[in-house]
């Protein structure tokens, strides 16, 4: 007889997070020449574009490093057992927030709260 294994919900949710993970590293490596393209030009219009540009690939260079301190908290979480447990509370976050945010901290509840305050 032949035994199917079956992922733990947890092992799941690590996988998710480890792709996440290797698709953020990924797409930075590809864009660091837009942060080192020279703006010297003539054309005012396009130095204000490649600034721009610039300061576009510098917030999605923050935003991508905020994604991976959060990924890697969850990973954290996962080895130390806390995974899946709400930080305020202490309840269960559930597996659809999860699913759709793997690296969620706080219940739905305690986000909302979080949020408004």
């Amino acid at each position: 007889m032949m035994r199917t294994a079956v992922k733990s919900p947890k092992k799941v949710y690590r996988t998710l997070l480890l792709k996440k993970r290797d698709e953020i590293l990924a797409s930075t490596r590809s864009e660091p020449e837009a942060l080192s393209a020279s703006v010297q030009s003539p054309d005012v219009v396009e130095v204000a574009v490649r600034t721009l540009e610039q300061d576009v690939t510098v917030a999605t260079a923050n935003l991508r490093s905020r994604m991976l301190k959060e990924i890697e908290s969850a990973l954290a979480r996962c080895a130390g057992g806390t995974y899946g447990v709400c930080e305020a509370c202490r309840e269960e976050i559930s597996p659809n927030r999860l699913k759709a945010i793997p690296w969620a901290r706080y219940c739905v509840i305690c986000q909302e709260l979080r949020s408004r305050n």
